[in-house]
């Protein structure tokens, strides 16, 4: 693949990143991919982990925690051939990843192939998707606990009292200033808020969720975080559902390359036997020819004896 084309594959690789970190997997980053699509072996445990927690995703909860703490409880043998019995069981019968060994040290490219099966089959970013237009996680917070806190007041320090009597009135004067500064700023407040409550009440296409923010104005912050993390989730799913060709073309990419590393293997692997062949073509070869002299020879002699009979007849 061409770098122009490695440039427009980056963000969409980068883009599936984002997705998988915001529902909860364990962070990875596009250098891994690159790295494994020329087999090497820093990107084999990444992967092998991603493909464990996609297999045991829960689209429902963005904390994939426990399964994160089960792949680093369990043994790697048992692991590995954990991950390849589901796989199969999901219909992934390729030879080249079920030979893989127990150790997780070794093939990257082929566990690249596989998340790429994997993401397909399940239709991983779908689910994420529809997860994130069904949820109303916003509409279901209900925890009121805060509002019946006591609230605590605090008493205003006041500076030590100047010795003389104009530093002392000097002192009065600067706290009058404030206090009166302060209370015009409250009478402003008092004022507006009036204002925002006839608004309120003359308001009818209010929702529930929005009149009840408007009473408890300090859980605005937390919907404002919650709906700035599904509009990051939509725009994401959003560009990967606009850009997802680019991926797969460059998924098409990773696997020629597997297929021509697999017929340079096979080509070394039967090169001994070629090389038996040969020898073996040559030994009969030298059988043959010599064979032939022998009868050249004997013909030679067959002639002769028969002008030798013709002769002395």
């Amino acid at each position: 693949m061409s770098s122009t084309s490695t440039q427009q594959v980056r963000p969409v690789i980068e883009c599936f990143c984002q997705i998988l970190s915001l529902y909860g997997f364990s962070p990875i980053t596009p250098e891994i991919f690159r790295l494994a699509k020329f087999n090497r072996n820093e990107a084999t445990i990444p992967l092998w982990r991603l493909i464990f927690e996609i297999l045991h995703f829960d689209p429902t909860s963005c904390n994939q925690q426990q399964t994160m703490n089960k792949f680093d409880q369990i043994p790697k043998d048992e692991l590995v051939n954990m991950i390849k019995s589901n796989l199969f069981t999901c219909g992934y019968t390729y030879e080249y990843f079920l030979s893989l060994d127990n150790k997780m040290e070794k093939g990257s490219q082929q566990l690249l192939i596989c998340l790429g099966w994997l993401i397909y089959q399940i239709k991983l970013i779908e689910k994420c998707m529809k997860e994130c237009l069904n949820s109303n996680s916003i509409l279901d917070y209900d925890d009121t606990s805060s509002l019946y806190k006591t609230v605590n007041i605090e008493h205003v320090k006041y500076p030590p009292q100047e010795k003389d009597l104009v530093g002392q009135v000097k002192q009065a004067m600067r706290l009058n200033s404030k206090l009166r500064f302060r209370l015009r700023r409250l009478h402003g407040l008092v004022i507006e808020n009036a204002n925002l409550q006839h608004q309120i009440h003359g308001c009818h296409n209010m929702s529930s969720l929005e009149a009840y923010l408007c009473q408890h104005p300090h859980l605005l912050s937390h919907y404002m975080i919650e709906l700035e993390n599904e509009h990051r989730k939509l725009n994401l799913c959003l560009f990967w559902n606009q850009h997802e060709d680019v991926f797969w073309k460059w998924m098409e990419s990773v696997l020629d390359q597997t297929i021509t590393i697999e017929q340079d293997e096979n080509e070394e692997q039967y090169e001994p036997l070629r090389q038996i062949d040969c020898q073996r073509l040559e030994a009969e070869k030298q059988k043959f020819n010599a064979a032939i002299d022998t009868l050249d020879s004997a013909l030679v002699r067959l002639e002769q004896l028969w002008i030798s009979n013709v002769r002395n007849s």
